[in-house]
């Protein structure tokens, strides 16, 4: 689809030399004089618009005022502002402002395409990003309400019913098949072993096996990417863990479970996530799910990438030991070799 650029300069002549160098490059251009005119376009038909070419100095509305109208009204449409060949400091005033790049006059052809390519398809990709991201929550509110409404004829919460649900986020990714269950083992194996109550067992497995819930709002496509993750697709992959405990706060039986669901991700030093919780903070049913799962998904193959032998996965253990685990489960999980399940 033609891209349509929208060039406003107060000269006739700089308006006419980018019009010729912008349709040779195959964009539709329409001129503008002034920033009346410029809003004229914008009012009429805006959506169109993938671009505008914005002199700084001009009579009447300045292009800084322009720049501010369009931040406030026109957001998704990218600015690049004009400028004299001696005036670079107005030119970089303009990015701080919030323009997307600035040109020095006269603008070089050369200049122009790559500036005009770069910028319209950094634009493209923000806006994918931020569609993306919508859909994504559509999709979750989608099954959120569909959860809900199957959860309403429940009355109790069995075993069975934990495992169902694991299976159902494990369907999701084909490369985490029986990640949940095995999480489980080696939770309840370390907790075994700190001789904790059955009721804390049980949340351990209950925790273990609703971890990941949150990740059936997650299109497949971005679980079962076989390449690097875009920072925006990690963006949307470390909201599972609230998006998780969402899903289940209305479920009165699934409440021991929410600190597992909600904070298995933090770490011992506070840099992991949502809430850079750290040490005691982080409750102690939590900490041996964090450990379990890291274990685990180092185990296992995934789709980026092929299962660590145990041994190696082992010292990365105890390389993070005291930064991302807890260094007494650490040596619990050692000492009475878990690994080994």
């Amino acid at each position: 689809m033609t891209k349509h650029i929208v060039t406003t300069d107060d000269d006739p002549a700089i308006r006419k030399v980018l019009q010729i160098m912008l349709k040779k490059e195959g964009y539709q251009v329409t001129q503008c004089k002034d920033g009346h005119e410029l809003s004229t376009v914008l009012k009429q038909d805006s959506a169109s618009v993938d671009l505008v070419l914005l002199d700084i100095k001009m009579p009447g509305l300045s292009g800084f005022e322009m720049l501010d109208i369009m931040q406030r009204n026109y957001p998704r449409i990218p600015i690049v502002m004009l400028t004299a060949f001696n005036d670079l400091d107005t030119g970089m005033k303009a990015i701080r402002s919030g323009a997307a790049d600035y040109l020095a006059k006269p603008v070089r052809r050369e200049s122009l395409v790559s500036c005009v390519e770069r910028v319209i398809s950094k634009s493209q990709m923000q806006q994918e990003a931020v569609a993306e991201k919508s859909n994504y929550l559509t999709r979750h509110v989608e099954l959120e309400t569909k959860l809900k409404a199957a959860l309403l004829s429940l009355k109790n919460t069995t075993r069975a019913t934990l495992e169902a649900f694991s299976e159902t986020i494990e369907q999701k990714d084909a490369y985490t098949k029986g990640h949940c269950s095995r999480v489980r083992t080696i939770s309840v194996a370390i907790g075994n072993a700190l001789k904790l109550s059955h009721d804390n067992i049980q949340i351990l497995e209950g925790g273990s096996l609703l971890h990941d819930i949150g990740k059936i709002g997650i299109a497949e496509e971005i679980l079962n990417k076989t390449s690097s993750l875009t920072k925006e697709e990690y963006e949307i992959i470390k909201m599972h863990p609230v998006a998780g405990e969402r899903i289940i706060t209305h479920i009165e039986l699934f409440q021991p479970y929410r600190p597992i669901i909600r904070s298995h991700h933090e770490r011992i030093d506070g840099r992991g996530y949502p809430d850079g919780l750290k040490g005691d903070e982080i409750p102690l049913d939590v900490r041996i799910v964090s450990l379990a799962d890291a274990f685990d998904a180092m185990t296992s193959s995934r789709a980026y990438r092929a299962a660590l032998p145990t041994e190696i996965a082992v010292e990365e253990i105890k390389l993070c030991s005291g930064t991302q685990f807890d260094p007494e489960l650490v040596n619990v999980f050692l000492d009475k070799e878990i690994f080994l399940l």
